[in-house]
């Protein structure tokens, strides 16, 4: 009974062990056809106007270079708006800076208070829509880098009238922080590939924070940004929420920076537990089976099987053998696509897969995530709770709102 009960193991191990192989070849072969697909046309006759919404809550590594570059684009016609909820928020400064160095630019911004649920960045959205003046809205994390020619890059899929929104992929460049080169590693390595086996094996029906772009029409039709008020996965909710009504959404092959700064382990932790939390939440069977992504640790399992049944440490190191040089590959692919020359280090591959592995585990551990210093609750549906929210009766009495135009500076 004993020895089945071995074999029984044995063979479920290195079952996993080899699905998580395939997991690592499906990588590779999306990154590859990704990167054969990464060109750009130079045909510039669709650029209609765009209005850049940026929200931003509190400061960001290379935060000014950041938001510089959303506004020196060569594009015909865009307007920037910049939001705030703070008169105080320390990025406000770097705003101000910006509007004052390129005052030829359709820069302007909002500060007002108003909450709209619980989603901050959400609020900041709504609280700006009296500004923007094109029917084309794009929608960018204040971490996001970009090129001079990003819009030019992003915007054509528009010329079909079945695409719904345009998303784009994004890729970290880290700090030397051993911290910040793990968050790094962890978006390049494990996110990036798993989006594009996601598009490799049907359509996407979500976006991504790093670009999301849609028209003001489209919006209006699932509710307009207050649809997503109370939702933790803003980004992945607008796209849900287009594709559900008919219309496409179209994964760009343009991939923007992401400065990574994470200044603790702990922020590290907090940090990707709120994303494996909102992964959890938005597609729980899909997230279930990411634990096949974890195929070092697996490795590892089936490598103690092998140990146990066969007696030998050679059978032990082997599957841990074979994975480390698919993983190390799969690295250095992944980085010929990102470009970056600031990621994590391969030595650190042992420590980022494990680190992940223990997310994963205490991703089930409870519902809460913080983001930048606020606590909320996150129930089965994805919407978050706040037991400190404002409400809508104190809104109305402590509202502020300005708006400042690039004259006004």
């Amino acid at each position: 009974m004993q020895i089945d009960f071995l074999n029984i193991l044995l063979m479920a191990s290195i079952s996993l062990w080899i699905f998580s192989l395939g997991y690592l070849f499906a990588g590779l072969v999306a990154i590859s056809i990704f990167k054969n697909k990464n060109t750009f046309s130079d045909d510039k006759k669709f650029q209609p106007p765009i209005s850049i919404l940026k929200p931003i809550y509190g400061l960001d590594p290379e935060m000014y270079i950041n938001l510089k570059s959303f506004c020196q684009q060569n594009y015909p016609k865009y307007q920037i708006i910049f939001g705030l909820q703070d008169v105080n928020d320390e990025a406000l400064p770097i705003v101000k800076k910006i509007i004052k160095e390129l005052n030829d630019v359709d820069i302007s911004f909002i500060i007002n208070t108003e909450r709209h649920g619980t989603n901050h960045k959400v609020s900041n959205l709504i609280n700006m829509c009296p500004s923007i003046k094109y029917e084309f809205m794009l929608i960018a994390d204040s971490d996001m880098q970009v090129n001079e020619n990003y819009l030019s890059q992003v915007i054509k899929p528009f010329d079909d009238p079945n695409t719904g929104a345009i998303t784009c992929l994004y890729f970290g460049s880290a700090t030397k922080k051993i911290t910040s080169m793990l968050n790094t590693m962890f978006i390049n390595n494990w996110f990036l590939p798993s989006v594009l086996i996601s598009k490799m094996i049907k359509p996407i029906e979500y976006c991504l924070g790093a670009t999301m772009i849609v028209r003001r029409s489209i919006l209006h039709k699932i509710g307009g940004f207050e649809a997503l008020s109370n939702h933790l996965a803003d980004d992945y909710m607008l796209g849900k929420l287009i594709s559900n009504i008919g219309y496409k959404i179209h994964l760009s092959n343009c991939i923007v920076k992401n400065v990574v700064e994470e200044s603790s382990f702990k922020n590290l932790i907090l940090h990707e537990l709120r994303w494996a939390r909102t992964l959890r939440r938005v597609e729980p069977y899909g997230y279930a089976l990411t634990f096949l992504t974890d195929s070092l640790i697996l490795s590892i399992f089936a490598g103690t099987s092998l140990y146990v049944i066969g007696n030998s440490f050679v059978l032990f190191l082997f599957p841990i053998f074979i994975t480390l040089i698919i993983r190390v590959y799969m690295y250095s692919k992944t980085n010929e696509v990102t470009d970056s020359g600031r990621v994590g280090k391969i030595w650190l591959i042992p420590l980022r897969d494990t680190l992940t592995f223990f997310i994963r585990i205490l991703s089930y551990a409870g519902n809460s995530v913080e983001w930048r210093k606020n606590k909320f609750a996150v129930d089965h549906l994805g919407l978050m709770h706040d037991e400190k929210i404002i409400s809508s009766e104190k809104n109305r009495e402590n509202k502020t709102t300005d708006t400042i135009s690039p004259q006004d500076t």
